[in-house]
């Protein structure tokens, strides 16, 4: 899927993906530049991106994991029941610092409901270093809910924290997020 980000204030294009074990490398690459190494949004986009990966390749071993549509409705066709886990991931070859803006690390539940485990952006994107992004977490939220869509998932969840919650509350239209959150109905 395709989508466009804001990029000091013009469009550029990005795709969404499903993401593979060689793309771990590149999240595990960033790095918080220095210039923004003392804002807290921008260290913690790191850590949930090493949490992410830790995350995937445990469940890689553990569950089913899909590498793209065709293998998670694949998996899901074969068992109903199953769980399943899969990495999103915003590429944009225009973006130097790495092709990977973006992740999200989701599991689907026995019950077909989907959790947002973690969401990274690349934290020169989160700490304004260099180029402004704007757009790579909402549309990895909105990804999701196409995906969510495509699927016939009637629920997304997930945890917030203090940083993300007005991100969620805004991006997913919710009058107040707090620790956690949930998608369904007309907000999904």
């Amino acid at each position: 899927m395709r989508f466009q980000v804001l990029v000091d204030g013009e469009p550029r294009p990005v795709e969404l993906v499903f993401g593979h074990e060689k793309d771990l490398a590149i999240v595990g690459r960033w790095r918080v530049p220095a210039t923004v190494a003392t804002r807290p949004a921008a260290r913690d986009t790191v850590e949930f991106a090493r949490l992410a990966s830790k995350r995937w390749r445990y469940y890689r071993r553990s569950i089913a994991t899909a590498t793209s549509l065709e293998s998670f409705q694949s998996i899901i066709a074969r068992e109903a029941q199953a769980e399943v886990s899969l990495l999103l991931l915003v590429r944009a070859p225009w973006f130097k610092r790495s092709p990977i803006l973006g992740l999200a690390q989701c599991r689907r539940t026995y019950c077909h409901h989907l959790i947002l485990e973690f969401l990274s952006v690349h934290p020169a994107i989160v700490g304004r270093a260099g180029l402004h992004v704007r757009g790579v977490g909402t549309g990895l939220v909105y990804g999701l809910a196409e995906l969510a869509g495509i699927l016939g998932v009637p629920v997304i969840w997930g945890e917030a924290t203090a940083s993300s919650a007005p991100f969620y509350s805004k991006t997913c239209r919710l009058p107040e997020v707090k620790d956690h959150f949930f998608l369904q109905g007309e907000a999904l």
